[in-house]
């Protein structure tokens, strides 16, 4: 009896550990490697957004059939009288067609104004893809400069470690105090914890990934990106990109698109202030008839025009509120236009920026850190430098790496930007 309690107890204490460590590490994620190329194509295929965004053309496209509807015809069929009073009135059956017929092209206006709108939808969702393709980049460049920033910091504890290794034998042979050894030891100790702080910007920056590809049957799946950041300097001519931006830019071509539906619906609101004709042709069977209204059977056939009076037309709110809504789109385009300039000159101006930074760091900067470093732990070693200089240079060594790396980080989102605002794209890798 006391066995089996304890092996229930065990059992039960196995399974609280396993659910601890489940809820430590979260859900079970599937790590793979993608290329910058990969990653993009990966998003433009799975993200929800997008799909949803595309789902705007469809509803377009159902728009246009529903304009291309005419009115139905109707038919009337009934007992058009019954003699109730008995005194031989006769019964009277009719059968009867009729149909509206709309006036001023309104079917024809309907339907260019949807296909209008369908032009806007279109370039509308080329518009939201080239905002998701620049925001997808991005968070797989930060995600890069995270593993290189968690990578540089690695190697610096790295570095740390061995400088603690070398203290300690220093001590043992009589070179130094203890004081010396514990200040290094504590100088590692810190620098732990922002190797832990760089691991978690990591995790975070490829969730982030993830989050770009939005795909509900790959839950789980935490992309690794692969590149270096390191790309080349590039030369751009401001007028030919802006020239570029007038031309290409979907969310400009969106605007325009939008002035073109604002004058069909004009139309539309001029045709539906047309008026629309009535026609009905009906038949009726009349039975014999008896006492005071004798007659025999008979058919008939007649017909009738229902002409309304439009006296609603005073009311011109439909046609008002397009016209208006024309003058609106016309502002749009020229605030666009201006918008697209700034934008395309702005993210031109922090690329090269960016480019010149980078190239401050690789033109020296960073190989003579890293002489200044070795050539100081070379002494220190030897005795003929202070443990405050070599720490002194691994921490400038670790800060002009980790600012190189922003560096990096900056020129390659700086590219991004100026693609992206020139509505162009010839980023191939990262």
């Amino acid at each position: 009896m006391n066995r089996n309690v304890l092996c229930g107890g065990s059992l039960l204490c196995l399974a609280f550990r396993a659910t601890v460590a489940n809820g430590e590490q979260g859900l079970a994620t599937h790590r793979v490697a993608m290329t910058f190329g990969d990653y993009l194509a990966r998003v433009g295929r799975s993200n929800l957004d997008l799909a949803a965004q595309r789902a705007n053309i469809t509803i377009a496209e159902a728009q246009i059939a529903i304009g291309r509807i005419f009115p139905d015809p109707s038919i009337t069929g009934g007992l058009a009288s019954v003699d109730v009073s008995r005194l031989g009135a006769p019964t009277a059956t009719t059968l009867g067609v009729s149909q509206i017929i709309e006036l001023g092209g309104k079917r024809k206006a309907r339907v260019r104004a949807a296909t209008a709108e369908r032009t806007v939808a279109q370039a509308d969702a080329e518009d939201f893809l080239r905002v998701l393709r620049a925001n997808a980049a991005g968070a797989f460049i930060d995600a890069v400069a995270a593993r290189l920033k968690l990578e540089q910091k690695r190697r610096s504890l790295d570095s740390l470690q061995q400088l603690v290794a070398v203290n300690e034998q220093r001590l043992k042979s009589g070179d130094i105090g203890e004081v010396a050894l514990i200040k290094t030891r504590v100088e590692a100790q810190q620098f732990k914890s922002d190797v832990l702080a760089a691991a978690g910007d990591l995790q975070a920056a490829e969730l982030e990934l993830a989050l770009q590809i939005g795909d509900v049957q790959a839950r789980g799946l935490v992309p690794q990106p692969l590149g270096e950041l390191k790309l080349p300097s590039r030369d751009f001519s401001e007028a030919q990109l802006i020239a570029n931006a007038y031309e290409h830019r979907p969310d400009l071509i969106a605007r325009r698109s939008a002035v073109g539906a604002a004058d069909l619906r004009v139309d539309l609101a001029s045709a539906n202030r047309s008026i629309d004709l009535g026609i009905s042709v009906g038949w009726q069977h009349s039975g014999p008839a008896t006492g005071g209204f004798q007659q025999p059977a008979f058919e008939s056939v007649g017909g009738t025009l229902t002409i309304p009076l439009p006296f609603s037309r005073l009311y011109r709110g439909e046609l008002q509120g397009a016209q208006a809504a024309r003058a609106q789109a016309r502002l749009l385009v020229g605030s666009a236009e201006l918008r697209v300039q700034i934008e395309v000159s702005q993210a031109l101006a922090r690329y090269r920026a960016a480019a010149g930074r980078v190239k401050l760091y690789e033109s020296g900067t960073v190989a003579d850190a890293q002489r200044v470093f070795e050539a100081t732990m070379y002494n220190y070693q030897r005795g003929g430098a202070s443990l405050l200089e070599v720490l002194d240079a691994q921490r400038i060594l670790n800060d002009v790496y980790l600012s190189y790396f922003d560096g990096l980080r900056a020129h390659a989102r700086a590219l991004v930007e100026v693609e992206t605002a020139a509505a162009m794209w010839d980023i191939d890798r990262i």
